[in-house]
């Protein structure tokens, strides 16, 4: 479930809300700055929906903030990613640092996992790849479900019962069948135990959370048709502004918080840090390697290491390597650049086990070919993902528009990649294509809800063509390149369905049935989808040590987040990252 990216009108720039300081053993300080994800997960009324914000710096348009992100050295950190595992190294002659705890990764695991490992006494070092902190999470939206939160309570949702969660969420089911939380398979590869833990500490995580000073929004957000539904931070500063300041990447408030807070309590964070390799004494993982803003090698030395790097979305070459050819093709990642799969990488030098790496989260949203997360929210892509008449490159209707199944928005992006070219496209007449139109009559929820620019962007894709406008419906197919006379008869077919009020032929539901009758009409096509997430990653045990092929634990490694097999949303990423914490904490300090 997404929502929007930052509303950035003329007049409401994203505000500067402080700087970030990037620490190196020079005490270098460089400013940052933060950028945001989303990410979605419905754990059967107990998931969550995640995103990290794009926060910290000031920009008026989303492509600005993508060129800042692509700018970033620390996302550059391989001059090629590849598939290869990141060999160990040997112990360093001289270490930089010495402490507890070493965290790879800033994003919203590693932020939660170096808070409660230094609330549980241990000394803790973050070594983040980027500029800022944030990750994935930062961009995301929110957290989703019933989980009986203390905000939750005050609107009166609490949790269904714990047992019923886990089963919803697919964790006693090795084929993730119905699966809501995540898409088929993905859950293979989790510890029933760990799922269970994960679903347990949702609520005080969020209650946690909370008394950093993450602000939730008590209003309906995305189309909900109720408060509390869902954890949306707000701006804390501006409560008066609501969830649109910072929609959709309102993850950020996840993030800052435990930034925050991360620095009260002791917690160094070098940033532009990439992780290069974890360093072993025999069997026993005893530091990791990074490289600074110079290129100079910085060796901290720990009693455990937490992987939390993120996803390898952005490393085409393993997406290639795991994934079949076509969906490979088909992912266009729109995270962070920097998410190519390093704490796997660097994990399986030592042997350690994988599970699900061909779980590729691709959403619908893949009309613009460029990469970023501003792209996923533009009005093609808002067009796209809409419940109104899609046919493939042959102009014929091929499936239910309305129909969800399994992951959300995966369920419609798997139709398009199984057509002609892994296309298709979304039509309208002129009563289904306003921003209330869409909003009246195709009830949509977050991914699919028109963003804050959607009327001005509109216009704008229109004149560049990516939208096609025509006149008629042999116009129309001319112009995305259909047959005519095959769009014509497809068209009078559905609208034949739509005047009799029942979809005989794909069995929509009837109250998204309207019409393409009146003109102007507007098509836009799509190849591929939306990547979102990687569900694969390290195998872990209850108490998320990182498991050998073998399934032994590896001394000294822990994970968390989407470097986890099935950790790849908010669901998993903030509890996750919490519990990692407390249990590495617990571990070295005895």
């Amino acid at each position: 479930m997404k929502k929007h990216i930052l509303d950035q009108t003329e007049n409401d720039e994203c505000t500067n809300h402080g700087s970030m300081e990037t620490e190196s053993p020079k005490g270098l300080s460089r400013r940052g700055f933060l950028k945001s994800a989303l990410t979605v997960a419905g754990a059967g009324g107990a998931g969550i929906i995640g995103s990290t914000a794009m926060s910290g710096f000031g920009v008026k348009t989303a492509e600005a903030a993508a060129k800042k992100i692509a700018r970033a050295k620390g996302s550059k950190a391989e001059k090629r990613p590849n598939a290869e595992p990141l060999p160990k190294l040997a112990i360093p002659a001289k270490w930089d640092y010495e402490t507890d705890i070493v965290v790879a990764g800033g994003g919203g695991a590693g932020l939660a996992a170096a808070v409660s490992a230094a609330e549980h006494g241990a000394k803790v070092i973050v070594l983040e790849k980027n500029a800022f902190c944030g990750g994935d999470t930062s961009i995301a939206m929110v957290a989703e479900g019933a989980i009986g939160s203390r905000f939750q309570n005050k609107f009166g949702i609490n949790a269904p019962p714990i047992g019923a969660r886990v089963l919803a969420e697919g964790s006693m089911n090795p084929d993730g069948v119905n699966n809501v939380a995540s898409p088929p398979n993905a859950t293979s590869g989790r510890n029933a135990a760990f799922v269970r833990q994960i679903m347990e500490e949702q609520k005080d995580t969020m209650d946690w959370l909370e008394d950093m000073g993450v602000v939730y929004s008590p209003e309906p957000v995305g189309g909900l048709p109720a408060p509390g539904l869902c954890h949306v931070p707000i701006d804390p500063e501006h409560p008066e502004e609501g969830w649109y300041r910072w929609d959709p990447h309102n993850g950020r408030g996840f993030t800052e918080a435990l930034e925050r807070k991360a620095k009260a309590i002791g917690v160094k964070i070098l940033k532009e840090h990439p992780a290069t390799g974890l360093v072993t004494l025999g069997e026993r993982v005893i530091g990791i390697a990074s490289r600074n803003i110079d290129g100079k090698m910085v060796y901290a030395k720990a009693k455990a290491v937490i992987l939390a790097t993120g996803g390898f979305g952005a490393n085409t070459d393993m997406l290639k390597a795991y994934c079949s050819p076509r969906r490979a093709e088909a992912a266009r990642y729109w995270g962070m650049p920097g998410a190519t799969g390093d704490g796997i990488r660097m994990a399986q030098a030592l042997s350690a086990d994988v599970r699900a790496m061909d779980e590729v989260e691709i959403w619908d949203g893949g009309t613009l070919r460029e990469h970023g997360p501003y792209t996923v929210y533009s009005a093609p892509n808002q067009l796209a993902r809409q419940k109104s008449l899609i046919v493939n490159k042959k102009a014929q209707r091929f499936y239910c528009e309305s129909l969800y199944r399994g992951y959300i928005y995966s369920y419609q992006a798997a139709q398009t990649i199984a057509q002609p070219d892994m296309e298709s496209f979304t039509l309208f007449d002129a009563n289904i294509i306003s921003k209330e139109d869409i909003i009246k009559k195709f009830h949509p929820l977050f991914c699919e809800y028109p963003c804050p620019w959607f009327e001005k962007q509109f216009e704008q894709y229109v004149a560049k063509g990516v939208i096609k406008k025509a006149g008629t419906i042999p116009e129309l197919a001319k112009k995305l390149g259909l047959d005519p006379d095959a769009l014509v008869k497809t068209v009078d077919r559905y609208n034949k369905l739509c005047d009799a009020g029942c979809d005989s032929d794909f069995f929509k539901e009837p109250i998204y049935m309207h019409p393409i009758r009146t003109a102007p009409f507007y098509g836009v096509g799509q190849k591929g989808g939306s990547c979102f997430n990687t569900h694969g990653g390290l195998v872990v045990d209850e108490k998320l040590h990182v498991l050998d092929k073998k399934w032994d634990p590896i001394p000294g490694l822990f994970v968390a987040g989407e470097n986890a097999a099935g950790g790849g949303s908010l669901a998993f990423v903030l509890p996750g990252g919490r519990l990692a914490g407390k249990f590495a904490a617990k571990e070295v300090l005895g």
